[in-house]
């Protein structure tokens, strides 16, 4: 590690996703920035992960496999940052890709920012659709993690993959907390509790990753497949697809827009109506969309119930 190419530690929380888990080792692989670490945490994986990983034959690749399975990411995540080195951390979820100028550029950012201590960037979702569609470039997307203003709300889901942090800070805020124990994703209630103890947030203004959520795609662990990321990381590279990705993400975002201002204008005041609640809870450092979370999945955890049910995953005992 040099003082201008400082070591990032990449951490990957996987379980049984092999087949997934190589587009994103690959997306790293074509990073334009190298000095990295990777350090994969398997939740007690038990098909061909390790394997697969040792395929890639690079000595910059970890693989630590649980002894149990914990059946969500907070153990694994918190046993990759107890093992980091990097003097900057990011995590990478089994589904997702970088860009290959993204941890170039986030490193850029916090070198000439001394006062930054998190970067959260923005990222291109990929919608759930048929195969047959990206047959004929057909696909939707979103633009996600796009703090109002450049400051930081709790009420925009901002993945653990558009992250990038300086590890110095990690531990100002601690450890991941476990699903079970919050209504709230873990990785909202670690930047929210980030944010509480006045950690310095930056909102670089580019889309460095690309989410393809599995949570999302029914019986995902089941049935293997990996059709979109193939088709996606082939050109993940290409300003063209990069360009094609954002037309769809502004299409999508000014029909929702549009639904939510005039065929769901009660939602909003709603949420409105909600506003001094949701400034009290900030205030007991509780994340607002806790209640949210509750009226919608009734209890801590429920969430992750969900999630597992529709991907194929047994129930945590």
């Amino acid at each position: 590690m040099t003082p201008n190419n400082p070591l990032i530690s990449i951490i990957i929380a996987t379980y049984n996703c092999s087949h997934l888990l190589k587009y994103a080792i690959k997306s790293v692989l074509n990073s334009t920035y190298n000095n990295w670490e990777m350090i994969i945490i398997g939740d007690c994986c038990t098909d061909d992960t390790e394997s697969c990983i040792a395929n890639f034959a690079d000595k910059r690749i970890r693989f630590i496999n649980l002894n149990e399975n914990s059946g969500q990411q907070a153990k694994p995540n918190n046993v990759g940052v107890s093992l980091a080195k990097g003097k900057y951390v990011s995590f990478l979820n089994q589904d997702d890709m970088y860009f290959a100028d993204h941890l170039s550029l986030c490193v850029t950012h916090m070198e000439n920012n001394d006062d930054a201590e998190v970067i959260c960037v923005p990222g291109v979702q990929v919608l759930p659709g048929a195969s047959e569609d990206l047959n004929f470039d057909k696909f939707k997307a979103v633009i996600v993690g796009v703090h109002p203003n450049g400051r930081y709300s709790p009420f925009e889901n901002s993945v653990a993959s558009l992250w990038f942090l300086r590890k110095a800070s990690l531990y100002k805020v601690g450890e991941w907390k476990t699903e079970n124990s919050l209504y709230v994703p873990p990785s909202q209630e670690w930047l929210f509790r980030a944010w509480k103890k006045g950690l310095k947030f930056h909102f670089p203004e580019y889309t460095g990753v690309l989410i393809i959520y599995s949570a999302e795609r029914k019986n995902s662990y089941l049935q293997k497949s990996s059709y979109e990321h193939e088709y996606f990381f082939n050109q993940l590279n290409d300003p063209i697809m990069k360009i094609k990705l954002l037309e769809q993400s502004a299409i999508f975002s000014s029909n929702l827009c549009h639904v939510l201002l005039y065929h769901k204008p009660l939602r909003h005041l709603l949420r409105a109506g909600a506003y001094p609640f949701y400034k009290l809870l900030e205030k007991l450092s509780i994340h607002p969309n806790s209640l949210n979370m509750f009226l919608r999945w009734g209890g801590k955890g429920k969430f992750i119930s969900y999630a597992r049910k529709k991907t194929g995953l047994a129930e945590i005992q």
